[in-house]
């Protein structure tokens, strides 16, 4: 596969040690992408990270409401931000990374997000992810965001 096929990568460097703010990061990201009309994928490490992910996305925000559930057979097919421990099948437009490794079958996505805090084991796992796409040729995009 070409670097032109391959799934855009963007990587968030927040400002702040904060693992709240990844998260909070993660939800306004999220409601960004679904308000221009794309679905959102949010890969967790576990059950219970996706619970707290899930319960944050129904208060991070006092004048708008994101439609989302925990990955699932319940879930209807046409939410539009699924959180969860395991990728679904099938082409989807955007995975928001919120576990330490570069998941298996990048593929399916048009895009990824990885977001990381200042705390610096999260900074070093960054890098390794980092030059790890970058070796696979990935399309390659930093962000510096103030919290």
């Amino acid at each position: 596969m070409s670097s032109a096929e391959k799934s855009r990568v963007d990587f968030y460097k927040l400002s702040s040690h904060n693992e709240h703010a990844v998260k909070r990061f993660c939800c306004q990201l999220a409601d960004k992408v679904v308000k221009l009309g794309h679905p959102v994928f949010v890969l967790t490490s576990n059950a219970s990270e996706s619970q707290l992910l899930d319960d944050m996305m129904w208060t991070f925000s006092d004048s708008s409401f994101l439609p989302h559930e925990i990955q699932g057979d319940a879930a209807p097919k046409d939410t539009p931000v699924i959180i969860g421990h395991q990728l679904p099948d099938g082409r989807q437009h955007l995975l928001i990374n919120l576990t330490d490794s570069i998941p298996e079958h990048t593929d399916r996505f048009e895009r990824i997000a990885e977001i990381i805090n200042d705390d610096p084991v999260t900074v070093a796992s960054g890098r390794a992810r980092y030059a790890n796409y970058n070796k696979q040729d990935y399309p390659l995009h930093y962000h510096d965001i103030k919290v």
